[in-house]
């Protein structure tokens, strides 16, 4: 499988790790009933069960919105009744997972309160799913 090398290399580390996740998962007796999405979810929620609780870095200056790390809100945040700060600080986790890797970023969101933590999980699916597809990863 051809990498593609517009990431950086510590992400195109985090989507090798992650593509083992989804391998394990799909290999699973239950795994043809579960949708690809809750897959990449449940590869992720591993990740960050694996990886260690870290001090929140400095937040990421913002991306312009059409860039290759504009975040990607689930749609209970995309309203205007979700509140700004968690809106805010779901968009630089996902920032912070394109300007280091997944870990760090999943690391990060453990010191969120666990709406913010799972909401970055939902946008970081969002935003990686079309990558694992092009990758070969997902059908």
């Amino acid at each position: 499988m051809a990498k593609v090398q517009n990431f950086s290399e510590n992400l195109e580390k985090s989507f090798t790790r992650l593509g083992h996740e989804i391998n394990a998962r799909r290999e699973a007796p239950e795994a043809p009933a579960r949708p690809e999405r809750e897959v990449v979810k449940e590869s992720v929620r591993a990740i960050a069960e694996s990886a260690p609780v870290a001090p929140v870095p400095d937040a990421p200056s913002p991306a312009p919105a059409d860039g290759p790390n504009a975040a990607v809100l689930p749609a209970y945040l995309s309203d205007t009744s979700a509140p700004e700060e968690v809106t805010r600080t779901v968009e630089q986790l996902v920032q912070l997972m394109f300007k280091t890797d997944i870990e760090t970023a999943v690391s990060a969101a453990k010191r969120y309160p666990p709406f913010v933590e799972d909401a970055f999980h939902d946008a970081l699916v969002d935003k990686l799913l079309p990558e694992l597809k092009k990758r070969g990863y997902l059908k």
